[in-house]
């Protein structure tokens, strides 16, 4: 599948930095591991704690609420401008430009096939992104992947997740983005 959109030419030559695998392995364990109201998601792999290790991030609202055990030698920061209901980044303090990003927003869907295949999907992010100012070109790095998990943690369920693996080049430089994402009580999870 090629979804590569672009506003003028040219291409990059994209490696794999070593962070890749970690960061892949660790999405991959945090949609296994539980997000929930009242039950939390923290990957098997960061669950090991010592000295430089952050606590884990806590969110409760009314309606939704999660918990996040970010990795070794993280920092927990805003931006500057709030563009979502909740959002939290964790921002590496030895890797410039490596950071996790989780966003919670109010959908009217109830699951993620009401909002297309994860090709559609993938087709309409990568076209949102591409009109962004100061983005040339936007390159998805592998087909969207679909899954689905179980909550634990007294959370139960059933739910589907996407997840999307593209390049975005512009103004700012080149940047990889992994995200999986999924809905549960109306409302959009995405951890970046």
């Amino acid at each position: 599948l090629d979804l590569s959109s672009r506003r003028s030419g040219g291409t990059a030559d994209v490696s794999r930095s070593p962070n890749d695998a970690s960061r892949r392995q660790f999405l991959s364990q945090w949609l296994l591991s539980t997000v929930s109201l009242g039950s939390s998601f923290i990957p098997q792999s960061a669950c090991a704690q010592d000295e430089t290790s952050l606590q884990p991030y806590v969110k409760r609202a009314d309606k939704f609420g999660y918990t996040f055990q970010p990795p070794l030698n993280f920092d927990a920061g805003n931006k500057p401008l709030k563009t979502h209901l909740d959002e939290i980044n964790f921002k590496s303090l030895q890797q410039s430009g490596y950071q996790f990003g989780i966003t919670v927003d109010p959908v009217r869907i109830t699951s993620l096939q009401q909002f297309g295949t994860p090709e559609e999907v993938a087709a309409k992010v990568v076209l949102a992104e591409v009109n962004r100012d100061g983005v040339f070109d936007v390159t998805l790095m592998q087909d969207p992947q679909q899954g689905d998990f179980s909550l634990g943690g007294g959370g139960g369920g059933q739910y589907n997740y996407y997840q999307l693996n593209y390049l975005s080049q512009g103004k700012r430089g080149d940047k990889r983005f992994v995200t999986k994402f999924y809905i549960q009580n109306q409302f959009l999870y995405a951890l970046t």
